[in-house]
């Protein structure tokens, strides 16, 4: 009896390690839906449902807005840009209105940002533009910085008040051509408001795969936007269609695919002064541009 019992006791062992050989994927499938599952819980750690927000459609003036910002602790008061006029756009939230004010002949203006003392805008091409907060209304004293970054597309500008530093994010860079990352740069801003280089930075396109296999051989992001409270950055992408959050130092934490019914081009972000989240998005095949408001929960 005993002995029969070992014997059907191998001959099931050796069933098993059989069926095992012959359908290897069954353990390797189990590992990557745990490891979506992970993932899917990582995805969860933002304070904001990005299915749902309060949606303002924009007048025909910013049908291409490209870039958002706020002065600090005014709130009701949007400024954006559009990627083909020289004008800095004020929304009135409360209000829907638009107003305007001329700071440069047309041209490919991507980004906004702000710091204590003057706006920054960023051109495509890499050149930043900036003027006096106080000029707002009446803009005169218009300085353009040239040959600032190397060779490439521009996007993504924003202006960390806390450390007076600028941050300026690659679209597609001849950088980053032979290596597998999205290259950025930042600068310190001295007492004339002018950008200063002070160091690199990188987003490493393994970190982004772990979350979304589909992108492959380049991000191309489209804004990005620093977290006050958690250091975190937000950062954008129109033609991935993603948001990404990364740490303090650009280490990815999570992305979150974006419903293109809900965000047609979304190509600015930034956070009110109640760390509210902003997303604007061009029209696309819509007849409007569009601005999302998160409330943080």
């Amino acid at each position: 009896m005993k002995k029969t019992t070992l014997h059907t006791t191998a001959i099931l062992s050796l069933l098993s390690a059989i069926l095992l050989a012959c359908n290897p994927n069954n353990t390797t499938k189990e590992n990557s839906n745990k490891l979506a599952y992970v993932q899917a819980e990582k995805s969860l750690s933002i304070p904001y449902t990005l299915s749902s927000g309060s949606k303002m459609s924009l007048p025909n003036e910013l049908l291409e807005i490209s870039g958002i910002a706020f002065l600090p602790g005014q709130d009701d008061d949007i400024y954006a840009i559009q990627d083909e006029q020289g004008f800095l756009y004020k929304f009135n939230q409360p209000t829907q209105k638009v107003t305007f004010t001329p700071f440069g002949k047309d041209g490919d203006y991507e980004d906004i940002s702000i710091s204590n003392t003057h706006f920054f805008i960023l051109k495509s091409n890499g050149s930043i533009y900036s003027f006096p907060i106080a000029e707002k209304d009446n803009i005169k004293n218009v300085f353009e910085q040239k040959n600032l970054l190397p060779k490439g597309e521009y996007e993504g500008l924003f202006i960390d008040r806390e450390s007076n530093q600028a941050y300026v994010l690659c679209k597609e860079c001849k950088v980053d051509r032979k290596q597998p990352q999205t290259s950025g740069y930042i600068f310190s801003i001295d007492e004339n408001s002018q950008f200063q280089p002070k160091g690199e930075f990188s987003i490493q396109l393994d970190e982004l795969r772990a979350f979304d296999t589909k992108i492959k051989k380049t991000f191309k992001p489209s804004a990005l936007a620093k977290k006050a409270d958690s250091k975190e950055w937000y950062i954008l992408s129109s033609v991935d269609k993603a948001l990404v959050v990364t740490d303090e130092n650009f280490r990815v934490k999570s992305l979150f695919p974006l419903d293109r019914k809900i965000f047609p081009q979304p190509e600015g972000i930034n956070f009110d002064s109640k760390l509210n989240l902003y997303v604007s998005s061009e029209a696309g095949n819509q007849d409007k541009g569009i601005i999302y408001k998160f409330e943080k929960q």
